[in-house]
């Protein structure tokens, strides 16, 4: 069943993401990468993660339907979508702002609000494709690739739709495409190792090495990813990359306990590269266009001294560690 249910401290329910023929649902397509592996990328970002990170970054993502997104900036309150909502969900507030009432928005399965608005202050985020509508697509922005390009998949979580991603992926190995993939890694490990049998280059996240501290940030331990990341690494016949990743986040995973764990953890399963990422709060928008409350307005990225101060433990411990987007490829 579809549900509207949203990650953060909200129930998840089990998703029949694909009624008759297989499709997946998808929030944004970019041409033109460059962060998100080897090359020039088309990097695709799926919906759905079994996560519910405090800070993410791309809520939008963590919904299993389509959703309405509004920008209140292009908002000029001239009712149009008002009569058009069927359910009675939106209304004017004293001071001539609109109202959403959420629990009616995310539920609907109308678009009557967005097909009325003419400034384009509603509009929905997600959208199904099917794997030719996907590989259309892919196969029109390969001549922009070059030599060293691809295809990457993100979220959201692009293993969260499980038929779908292997479909697609068995696809791009058959066209001869480079596929890259950005995880978190939570998943069985028999259908993770089934998977990367199909991709070349992974990013794949450690939030936290300490199992308490990954749940409460997280809302999972951390057992299974480890375990994952573990089994990949040591894979002999598997002639793919893994780059670990961490976002740093001050005050909740950047102590020197937690940095010096991941890069023992890292160097003990023969891998030799951390790429840090600094916190920011970009998504802070899409909380608001959602109808949610960022819980990180407050929180401040890490200084480019403190990342450096991070990167120079990771090296200390014989790992090469790169910085924000400076990645190995």
């Amino acid at each position: 069943m579809l549900t509207s249910e949203y990650a953060h401290g909200e129930k998840k329910e089990e998703v029949n993401w694909n009624k008759g023929e297989l499709k997946a649902l998808i929030f944004d397509i970019q041409g033109h990468s460059v962060h998100d592996g080897p090359g020039t990328r088309t990097t695709v970002f799926m919906n759905g993660c079994p996560l519910n990170c405090i800070w993410c970054c791309n809520p939008e993502g963590l919904f299993h339907h389509p959703i309405m997104v509004f920008r209140e900036s292009r908002c000029v309150c001239c009712g149009a979508c008002i009569n058009a909502c069927r359910y009675g969900a939106i209304t004017i507030s004293e001071d001539k702002k609109l109202i959403h009432d959420r629990n009616l928005c995310d539920v609907c399965k109308t678009t009557d609000c967005i097909n009325a608005c003419l400034h384009e202050a509603a509009s929905l985020s997600g959208k199904y494709y099917t794997v030719e509508e996907l590989m259309k697509i892919f196969q029109r922005d390969r001549q922009f690739w070059g030599g060293k390009g691809g295809v990457t998949f993100s979220g959201g979580e692009p293993l969260f739709q499980r038929d779908f991603i292997l479909e697609i992926l068995k696809r791009c190995k058959k066209a001869y495409i480079h596929v890259a993939v950005e995880t978190a890694s939570c998943f069985d490990t028999d259908y993770y190792m089934e998977v990367m049998n199909y991709v070349s280059w992974v990013f794949t996240d450690i939030k936290h090495m300490d199992a308490v501290e990954h749940k409460k940030l997280t809302g999972l331990e951390n057992k299974l990813i480890l375990k994952n990341i573990r089994t990949l690494a040591e894979k002999q016949d598997w002639d793919g990359f893994m780059v670990p990743r961490i976002t740093i986040i001050p005050g909740l995973n950047d102590s020197e306990e937690n940095i010096r764990a991941t890069a023992k953890f890292v160097k003990e399963i023969g891998l030799e590269v951390i790429n840090i990422l600094p916190f920011h709060r970009l998504g802070e928008s899409k909380y608001r266009q959602l109808g949610r409350t960022y819980k990180f307005a407050e929180q401040k990225p890490p200084s480019n001294e403190h990342m450096l101060s991070i990167k120079k433990i990771i090296e200390g411990e014989g790992l090469v560690c790169f910085v924000g987007y400076e990645t190995p490829f």
